[in-house]
């Protein structure tokens, strides 16, 4: 009998959403699955940090968002704010990210074989276990990943599992110490199947985009490939 595909669910609007907040907003709702970046701790200037910090505290301030709020407050003022801006604004975040980290800062130790592998090896880790291992791409100073956590699972449990171990060997393999990840990852809750779509294109072609031979850098899950773009998905994107 062949295996049961996991079924792709994107944000439903009518179950309950958990946002919080660190330097960006972090969107949460069971059963969905997850675009996650997590890159290498000297993968971005430390004055690019800054001046995106800046741009998203004068936005915060502007929507009346301020650190002051308890979580459940601030929570409700984020949701209160239009679809339309929470979404440019998130994907600004989000493009100027990627553009940046495709500049290849830092040592990029990610870029050798060695390396992908250790990498490669813990996202299937637990594949059908924690969670449902989607595409994903290993570029020379961060991570690109789709999946989907399992009940019982929170996704940022997931990634510390996962970035514990993998800084463990890779500075095994290299005879390094110290911080491997920036200890905050990128995720967005993929909207519908329309941004499922574009996302694994993303996935697949940023080897290419970054001049970088694609090896075994990117591969892609034949439970997402099942999934049909459909017109009535409602949620913007």
């Amino acid at each position: 009998m062949p295996a049961v595909l996991p079924e792709f669910c994107g944000l439903d609007r009518l179950k309950p959403v958990r946002v919080y907040r660190r330097s960006l907003p972090h969107w949460r709702q069971d059963g969905a699955t997850y675009f996650v970046t997590f890159r290498l701790v000297d993968s971005i200037p430390p004055g690019k940090v800054r001046e995106w910090q800046y741009q998203r505290e004068c936005w915060y301030a502007a929507h009346g968002l301020s650190r002051d709020l308890l979580p459940d407050e601030w929570q409700t003022r984020y949701q209160a704010v239009s679809v339309a801006e929470r979404d440019e604004f998130e994907r600004r975040a989000a493009r100027q990210l990627f553009v940046e980290l495709d500049r290849c800062h830092g040592a990029c130790i990610l870029r050798h074989e060695p390396a992908i592998g250790i990498v490669r090896e813990a996202l299937h880790f637990s594949d059908g276990l924690r969670y449902r291992c989607g595409d994903a791409v290993v570029m020379p100073n961060h991570v690109h990943w789709l999946l989907l956590p399992l009940p019982g699972h929170e996704l940022e449990d997931i990634l510390g599992v996962i970035k514990g171990y993998t800084a463990r060997e890779i500075n095994k393999h290299f005879g390094n110490s110290g911080s491997v990840w920036q200890h905050e990852s990128y995720d967005r809750l993929v909207r519908d199947s329309a941004e499922l779509a574009r996302t694994r294109t993303y996935i697949a072609r940023n080897p290419a985009l970054a001049r970088l031979p694609p090896r075994d850098r990117a591969w892609q899950a034949e439970w997402l490939a099942q999934v049909q773009v459909s017109r009535l998905d409602g949620w913007p994107s």
